[in-house]
């Protein structure tokens, strides 16, 4: 490679890594969220010019930061992905603007955030992505893990606050036992995509795999996708062994905590997916 090639390749790796960066803002909330002031988010915006689809990112009940304060590095991997493949994408932090820190060790019973609260705060932040000029509003996803997995299905099951809702959804390892109990109740507007671990001990896969399949006899989109020998939190690239959280009260035995362990080849399996279901979206090609 000559070194004005090297240049060139340079300059173009730190402009993309520049424009992969997280922008903080503040999303106006009134009349849609039950938040008491504007949510913060962070911004990755695609390094190309134009008008482009977006997905909103909801995290789970330990929040959207890591021990230093920074966005986890889960977060960052996906806003990143997403926005390397022309994609706006939103992290929403439900919990600041609240002053709370996290839930996971809090019962489900004496959480006072519920899936509601956060499918309100989904909907403050389409409709301010709806209001910038280089997102397509009508191409406009929702994804979630966990806690932010059971906000994505509360949120397209239910009315939008303002005009038409989101256009996909995707669910990662979401709890769905009240939901798979009364199936015939759960009816989503838009095409919908679960990926969990069949050995997940926190949100069990077998309601989820029970949803989908009387969902689908409704004649109604969800997919699920299940991997064998995995556990929850399967994609998050800063866990790098499998442990036992004790102090997590909840899950499918209450008081002996919950497993959270890596899967590296079902994280990347699930990239591939989500991108795929996504760009059905808009009917565009991957970005390669």
């Amino acid at each position: 490679m000559t070194s004005r090639l090297l240049a060139a390749f340079l300059f173009l790796a730190a402009a993309t890594l520049a424009h992969a960066e997280a922008i903080q803002v503040a999303l106006p909330t009134a009349g849609v969220s039950s938040s008491p002031g504007p949510l913060v988010a962070y911004l990755f915006e695609p390094a190309t010019p134009g008008v482009h689809p977006a997905v909103v990112m909801l995290h789970g009940c330990g929040g959207a930061y890591a021990r230093d304060g920074a966005l986890n590095a889960r977060h960052r991997m996906w806003g990143e992905l997403l926005a390397a493949k022309g994609y706006v994408a939103l992290m929403l932090d439900s919990f600041t603007s609240r002053g709370v820190k996290e839930i996971c060790t809090q019962k489900y019973s004496e959480r006072t955030l519920k899936d509601a609260d956060r499918a309100g705060d989904a909907d403050a932040a389409l409709a301010f992505l709806r209001g910038r000029s280089d997102v397509d509003a009508m191409h406009v996803a929702v994804l979630g893990w966990s806690h932010g997995g059971g906000t994505v299905l509360e949120t397209i099951t239910r009315p939008p606050a303002q005009g038409t809702g989101f256009a996909r959804a995707v669910a990662f390892y979401p709890g769905c036992t009240a939901r798979a109990k009364r199936p015939a109740a759960f009816d989503p507007y838009a095409p919908l995509l679960v990926l969990i671990g069949e050995s997940d001990d926190w949100t069990p896969a077998a309601p989820c795999e029970a949803l989908a399949g009387a969902t689908r006899a409704r004649g109604l989109p969800m997919e699920i996708v299940t991997y064998p020998g995995t556990y929850h939190d399967f994609d998050n690239p800063g866990i790098t062994r499998k442990q036992v959280r004790a102090e997590v009260p909840n899950g499918v035995h209450p008081g002996q905590g919950v497993t959270v362990a890596p899967n590296a080849e079902a994280r990347e399996d699930a990239k591939r997916r989500v991108l795929g279901f996504l760009q059905q979206m808009t009917g565009q090609a991957a970005s390669r």
